[in-house]
């Protein structure tokens, strides 16, 4: 590949191959300098990560990926002989770049922790580059230029292959600009996507999600599009959506940090899955299916929570997963079964049912996000006929005495950067004894926030506040705006420096909330939906939780 190959792009220009080998070069001369045993790699800017992640390669050092560097997590990875990456300053002189063994370097991986605490996953470079070349069968090397545009970070398992390596090994050139909401990224590839060029959109189902519900924001018009998608499941409606306004052909991966690729699959085309030719499933029974690949260590398998029926010829149908069939009063029931069955009410645009950890009795928990005809029974009618006509429509499914005794009706359900919904995230919105008002996402960003935050009329909150003329209690509308600021920038609400309340927000009444993140405070405008007159204004003090937010 010639040395001028531009293979990433950032905010400030092109990166060359041959500028991009200098960094990395750079950076190997201080890690080897250092003597340290175990580099720790995490960088929020995509091109650190890039430079750092080849820089550890090339100076065989044992590489630890955590999903976030929180205060904890830090913690845990301190020791003598370790160096953290994105605190060393690169040398000025470059190392000579030696090519290492891959299957002598080792990666360690975190899961997403879906169901649990994370857990740790060591492969080898020469694993990930088993990954490259199983994405052969699938992506062939072509000679027409392909431009990358990743909305995942690459230090999670799936962006370093398809943000990061796979476009590197082929010289395409990636986007490493940070991913900050669907408005900021539409505009972006907008400004930046070559017409007649391919465009790669390496994506989750989340983000795809919330771009099918906005399907006029097309930007990827007059070029060719290929959807990659991993990380969940992708509603056939939500691929649907996206390729009817950018003429896509969509992909989905199915695989796991543990295991690298799997197996592929186009859902607009057909729903069975595709082993790559390499990859060896066995049904595991209760432990789900085992993964035999040259993506994991010689001599190694992997297991995956997902139960399946075995086709021929590599092919196969996924089941359930495994580990959501729980025991509620000596009686199975399946989680995955009493989601799909809210989702046919058409009142519930997403669910996701649980079993509290720490219940002295086991019981059943849901979290649902309403479907926009959910929010209209919601607002004319109330939480108790809403719930009452889901519960109504579970009982056709599951018995009297396993229906939910837990709901909470929310904007959106809590997924991490991998675009999956975490359970321990979900359980959290059980911690208030009450249920906050439901706040629908309108658009996020880095700095931004925009909601409309629905107060339904026979909310707890709303008891004693004032019989004879009831009212939203100030004190929910400051909880409901510091849930915000620590479920999506992970920021502790310190005090108020300026807040002043100019109207009444009354039972039913919804708000649009903007919130504008500063050093250290946040600023704060409430204007009410119904009339456009401002509710609030002013200003809050905020500063780190030391935790990740635990929304995207």
């Amino acid at each position: 590949m010639p040395s001028e190959t531009p293979v990433f792009r950032r905010r400030d220009g092109v990166v060359s191959l041959r500028e991009y080998r200098h960094d990395v070069a750079c950076l190997v001369a201080v890690i080897r300098s250092s003597g340290a045993m175990t580099a720790v790699l995490y960088a929020e800017d995509n091109y650190q990560f890039a430079v750092g992640l080849l820089a550890c390669l090339y100076a065989g050092i044992h590489t630890v990926l955590p999903n976030n560097l929180c205060d904890n997590i830090r913690k845990q990875l301190e020791s003598p002989d370790t160096v953290f990456v994105h605190e060393l300053v690169p040398a000025e002189a470059p190392a000579i770049l030696q090519v290492q063994d891959p299957a002598r370097v080792d990666v360690e991986f975190f899961t997403s922790g879906s169901t649990g605490e994370p857990k740790r996953i060591i492969r080898s470079f020469a694993n990930l580059e088993a990954e490259l070349q199983m994405l052969e069968q699938v992506f062939p090397e072509q000679d027409e230029p392909v431009e990358v545009f990743p909305t995942v970070s690459f230090h999670h398992a799936y962006g370093i292959i398809f943000g990061l390596l796979l476009p590197l090994s082929r010289g395409m050139v990636s986007d490493a600009a940070s991913f900050h909401g669907l408005e900021s990224w539409l505009a972006r590839v907008e400004l930046l996507a070559t017409p007649g060029v391919l465009a790669w959109v390496v994506t989750t189902p989340a983000f795809l999600r919330v771009w099918a519900e906005n399907a006029q924001q097309c930007p990827l018009q007059h070029r060719p599009v290929r959807l990659l998608s991993a990380g969940a499941p992708l509603p056939s409606e939500v691929a649907g959506s996206v390729a009817d306004v950018t003429g896509a052909e969509v992909y989905e991966i199915f695989g796991s940090s543990e295991t690298g690729v799997v197996a592929h699959r186009r859902p607009l085309i057909c729903q069975e899955w595709q082993a790559f030719r390499e990859v060896r499933i066995e049904l595991a029974g209760e432990k789900g299916i085992r993964v035999f690949s040259p993506a994991v260590l010689p001599g190694e398998h992997a297991s995956l929570g997902d139960s399946a029926e075995l086709l021929s010829g590599g092919r196969f149908r996924l089941l359930p997963r495994v580990d959501r069939i729980v025991k509620i009063a000596d009686k199975r029931v399946s989680l995955c079964e009493v989601e799909q069955c809210l989702l046919g009410s058409q009142l519930v645009k997403q669910a996701h049912a649980l079993v509290l950890p720490g219940s002295r009795v086991a019981r059943l928990a849901v979290a649902v996000v309403p479907s926009k005809q959910g929010i209209k029974v919601l607002q004319e009618q109330g939480y108790a006929v809403y719930k009452k006509t889901l519960r109504d429509a579970l009982a056709q499914q599951v018995e009297q005495t396993l229906l939910p005794r837990k709901w909470r009706i929310v904007g959106e359900l809590p997924v991490n950067a991998q675009g999956k919904v975490t359970q321990a995230a979900v359980a959290e919105l059980f911690d208030c004894p009450l249920q906050l008002p439901v706040m629908l996402p309108l658009s996020k960003s880095a700095d931004t926030l925009h909601f409309e935050l629905l107060y339904v009329r026979d909310s707890a909150y709303l008891a004693g506040h004032f019989p004879e003329y009831p009212i939203v209690p100030g004190v929910v509308i400051l909880q409901a705006l510091a849930t915000l600021i620590r479920n999506y920038w992970g920021l502790h609400v310190d005090g108020i420096v300026r807040l002043k309340f100019s109207a009444e927000t009354l039972p039913g009444h919804s708000q649009l909330v903007t919130l504008m993140r500063k050093e250290g405070s946040v600023s704060v405008e409430v204007l009410l939906k119904h009339t456009g007159g401002r509710a609030c204004q002013g200003r809050m003090l905020t500063s780190p939780t030391g935790k990740a937010p635990a929304y995207l």
